[in-house]
């Protein structure tokens, strides 16, 4: 207790030391609470979409190599049966079907129809038959509900009736419903374009509010079977018997690996179950990028702050440290000439140090956890718009996919910056540390030299 409280006095003695040594270590607490705040805010984000983006893979026909190869007269097929036996993989933790099809009705009027309705088919071709033209509406079949991302991320949500679970069920958009008077209940009457002589009756049981973005508003050409607001949803046994036999080539698969990590040694492993090399299983790295691209940008930019200011913030620590001890050379030889052993003459020297870091880490965890965010959102703010800036200046999408563009409701704009136990604990660790390695050059000198040695250098 003697050595807390003389530890005390000597901190009010030396004010002017102790005040400089305190500025330094809130300097040195604010930056590492603002960088550790921020990368965990990132480290959370990242991984998500890391799961999200990278965990989901699709097959897909690798048309460079079989033009490299020259044989693109019969391109190689997969069927389902192969697709799920890759599947039987401990690499894999889910997987589902999903098709696209084609239909045309001439029971109902579909979205962006009328201005096309000179290349829309016969109009007296009841319920649809060889000369109905080109589709004007998209049933999306898929085995598994996690394929409709949009109802998970609230752009699309049920208000009449319920989702789809058996087979000839399906939900369609409130503007389709709203321009053909439809309801939940309501039949309405479908013909495939891959098989003009068979009608397919579906049962409404569901009406969606679509939100998304409708990108035919920005085309002169209004195709309705583009319009999103003209899709279907189905499983994907309903969705086949519209394309018959085409269902095998116009299935899609999706895969979801347990990690990011494991696509390498899926694809080895499909390979060695006969999959051709003319297919790929890729992942939508691209989309990735352009959404957690700043984050991750961000993420490095604290991380690389963080180091430069341990490091730095250590060596002035130090020096200062240095500093004072020559100041103070002649009390501790007085103390150590009075009988102070050395143990007692270093707990003091320790006490002052850790007494002066605490309060400054205290007040610098304060100050960091409210400027976290506005420093977080302003590092992200600069990152988004220097990458608009070079998306812009080539020409604004690499690779000219404009579908994997992300939404606007995608782009991450802002980091949830807050302050937690974890990190509070990384601070005093990180304060403790810093008292150990500044403390070190006082231990050394002070076991070093004897008084009459430390007393005869100052004469």
């Amino acid at each position: 207790m003697y050595i807390f409280k003389n530890a005390m006095k000597n901190i009010k003695r030396n004010k002017g030391r102790n005040l400089l040594m305190a500025i330094v270590m809130v300097i040195i607490s604010v930056t590492c609470v603002i960088a550790l705040v921020i990368n965990g805010a990132t480290t959370s984000i990242i991984t998500d979409y890391k799961n999200q983006f990278g965990s989901e893979v699709n097959v897909e026909l690798d048309y460079a190599k079989i033009y490299e190869s020259g044989d693109i007269n019969e391109l190689p097929t997969v069927t389902i049966e192969e697709l799920k036996g890759y599947a039987d993989s401990d690499y894999v933790k889910d997987y589902y079907f999903y098709l696209e099809a084609p239909a045309v009705s001439n029971h109902i009027s579909s979205l962006n129809q009328e201005d096309n309705s000179g290349i829309q088919g016969s109009e007296g071709a009841v319920g649809g038959g060889p000369e109905l033209g080109p589709p004007n509406l998209k049933v999306i079949g898929s085995t598994s509900y996690q394929l409709f991302e949009e109802f998970k991320k609230g752009e699309r949500k049920i208000i009449s009736g319920r989702i789809f679970e058996n087979d000839n069920e399906i939900v369609i958009s409130e503007d389709l419903a709203k321009l053909n008077n439809l309801k939940s209940g309501d039949n309405i009457v479908l013909r495939s374009i891959a098989d003009v002589e068979k009608d397919i009756t579906l049962t409404i049981t569901g009406i969606y509010q679509d939100l998304t973005k409708d990108d035919s508003a920005d085309y002169a050409y209004k195709d309705p079977y583009m319009t999103r607001r003209n899709e279907l949803l189905t499983n994907y046994e309903t969705a086949t018997t519209l394309v018959g036999e085409q269902s095998n080539t116009m299935s899609r698969i999706k895969y979801f690996l347990n990690s990011p990590d494991d696509l390498e040694s899926f694809v080895k492993e499909a390979q060695g179950k006969g999959l051709s090399e003319y297919y790929n299983f890729t992942n939508n790295e691209y989309l990735y990028k352009q959404i957690a691209g700043p984050v991750e940008s961000v993420q490095k930019i604290s991380t690389v702050f963080l180091v430069v200011v341990l490091i730095l913030g250590g060596i002035i620590l130090v020096l200062l440290n240095l500093i004072a001890l020559r100041e103070r050379k002649y009390e501790i030889g007085v103390l150590r000439a009075i009988g102070m052993k050395k143990i007692n003459v270093i707990k003091t020297l320790v006490y002052e140090s850790i007494i002066v870091t605490m309060v400054a880490v205290t007040i610098g965890l304060g100050v960091g956890g409210l400027a976290s965010q506005p420093v977080s959102d302003k590092l992200l703010a600069d990152q988004i718009e220097q990458r608009q800036e070079q998306m812009d200046n080539m020409g604004g999408n690499f690779g000219g996919a404009s579908a994997a563009l992300p939404n606007d409701a995608d782009i991450i704009d802002s980091l949830n910056a807050e302050l937690d136990l974890g990190v509070v604990f990384a601070i005093f660790l990180i304060g403790g540390l810093l008292v150990i390695i500044s403390s070190s050059m006082s231990l050394i000198y002070i076991t070093k030299y004897e008084p009459i040695k430390i007393l005869s250098e100052r004469n």
